[in-house]
């Protein structure tokens, strides 16, 4: 379904004719094209990071995407990352909603922000995909699988990103990032996030030096899907991308197929164990193995990937709630987040019990996805 857009929220409110002028005079639009009378914004009601807006005028349609204002943490909410990487990947032909224009003035509308196309699809914020069927799951879920593992066989020198990222040791890297992100958000002592913390750092891979483009935030919500196949047509919110070690993003991708039943926080953080037509985990990670030209026995075992993956998205959560009390959040359910850090960080310590090995997964599989194999398109 499309995005629900919303008034704009008042913490968010800007001057639209500052923005008028500036878009008129950048993108050399005549007053009779694109006027005050004639511009509408709207804000998308989801996403929990940079402010998001629905720009209309009577020939195009845009979107645009701004810092939060008030007091951030260092080092996020960076659009200009944003901008970049989009439009680096969109030169490459990656599916991106080709971005328009950057804007570092904050005497605009108060903070940085960019413009980009509005692309016309599907996003689906009910992850259990509740309005399909189980055939239209499964498509799904490859489909995004196979995107992903056309991100992470780019060329990154191709793509002209210099400093984009610091190359290996990203796992090292990431465990401290989120520790201190963390750290500074957190209201309150909670003991398991301490506890996984110091267990992702006792227990880094010893091999960290697969360095591509990662994106950081890649979720099903996160992609947008022509209005009527199971086809990726643009992937959002690159605000987290870097260079690092691609398993990382694979695994944060799979994490709630890994995730409890029981844990069922919001639409977007909760179990998808035992949905009908949702593949395994193993027959997903055979999908991205195939399309990169890789054996799924060369992974490894994946319990660091999962441990991270839900120690940061516990961290990002605790970091909307600190938005939210500080009155600066993106959407108006930032409150709920506050409440799933602690289950997420229980939760992480409980599955590194586990042994997760891929390989495995992927005999006990080979029936079921042998077909969606003859299918998938490989980019080695």
């Amino acid at each position: 379904m499309e995005d629900v857009t919303i008034p704009v929220r008042a913490q968010h409110k800007f001057s639209v004719s500052n923005l008028l002028r500036y878009l008129s005079v950048t993108l050399r639009v005549p007053s009779n094209v694109m006027s005050y009378d004639t511009l509408t914004v709207r804000q998308y009601s989801a996403g929990q990071s940079n402010p998001t807006f629905f720009i209309q005028s009577p020939s195009n349609s845009y979107v645009l995407r701004k810092r939060p204002p008030g007091v951030l943490l260092p080092g996020a909410h960076k659009v200009d990352r944003e901008y970049r990487v989009q439009k680096a990947l969109f030169s490459s032909g990656f599916p991106v909603p080709q971005p328009i224009l950057f804007c570092s003035d904050n005497e605009v509308i108060g903070t940085e922000f960019y413009l980009m196309d509005h692309v016309k699809g599907r996003i689906f914020r009910d992850l259990q995909l509740s309005g399909l069927s189980p055939a239209e799951r499964t498509a799904v879920h490859v489909a995004a699988v196979e995107v992903l593992a056309k991100l992470h066989s780019l060329n990154l020198a191709s793509l002209k990103l210099e400093g984009f990222g610091k190359g290996p040791g990203y796992c090292r890297r990431q465990v401290s990032t989120w520790t201190k992100q963390y750290k500074a958000s957190a209201h309150r002592d909670i003991p398991a996030m301490n506890e996984l913390s110091d267990w992702l750092m006792n227990n880094l891979p010893e091999k960290d030096d697969e360095v591509t483009l990662v994106h950081g935030d890649y979720r099903l919500d996160n992609l947008i899907f022509h209005p009527t196949e199971a086809r990726v047509i643009a992937v959002l919110d690159w605000e987290l991308s870097t260079t690092g070690n691609p398993l990382a993003d694979l695994v944060y991708f799979l994490m709630p197929l890994y995730w409890p039943t029981s844990l069922n926080i919001t639409s977007t953080i909760g179990s998808l164990q035992g949905i009908e037509g949702v593949p395994a985990a193993g027959d997903l990670i055979s999908v991205y193995c195939r399309c990169r030209g890789i054996p799924s026995d060369s992974l490894p075992q994946l319990n660091f990937f999962l441990a991270l993956s839900i120690f940061k998205m516990a961290a990002i959560a605790q970091g909307i709630h600190a938005r939210f009390l500080l009155g600066n959040a993106s959407a108006p359910n930032a409150d709920q987040f506050g409440k799933s850090v602690e289950p997420l960080a229980e939760t992480a310590l409980q599955l590194v019990k586990r042994f997760i090995c891929p390989y495995n997964w992927y005999k006990c599989h080979f029936l079921f996805i042998q077909p969606v194999l003859k299918t998938i398109r490989c980019f080695f």
